[in-house]
């Protein structure tokens, strides 16, 4: 469903998205997006869709993007901050696959 912003989450958007940028040097989908909620609970959207906007807001400036999935299961699911908030899915996966057998590479990219 499309979805209207106001302009005011429209340039609180931008402005989160040019200040991560500055700062980190990289835009954190999910905690921008949280941080962006809270500042506007007054217009009631829920995170994913806030989500979506964040997300084209930064491949407007082609900022480099995370997904953090702490910052995702402490928003989401504060109580289940354990030591493996793996889904099952995940578990099953690292069962089957020996440690061992995984190689993780890794592009590095020069700054302008």
């Amino acid at each position: 469903m499309f979805r209207r912003f106001s302009i005011r989450l429209r340039d609180d958007a931008h402005h989160k998205v040019q200040q991560a940028l500055r700062t980190k040097g990289i835009v954190n989908i999910i905690r921008l997006s949280e941080e962006i909620r809270l500042d506007n609970l007054a217009e009631n959207i829920a995170r994913e869709d806030i989500e979506s906007l964040v997300m084209e807001v930064s491949q407007l400036y082609g900022a480099p993007i995370e997904f953090d999935d702490e910052a995702l299961t402490a928003l989401d699911l504060p109580e289940v901050l354990g030591p493996d908030n793996r889904n099952d899915l995940e578990k099953m996966l690292d069962g089957r696959t020996p440690a061992g057998d995984i190689t993780i590479e890794v592009l590095h990219m020069k700054r302008c």
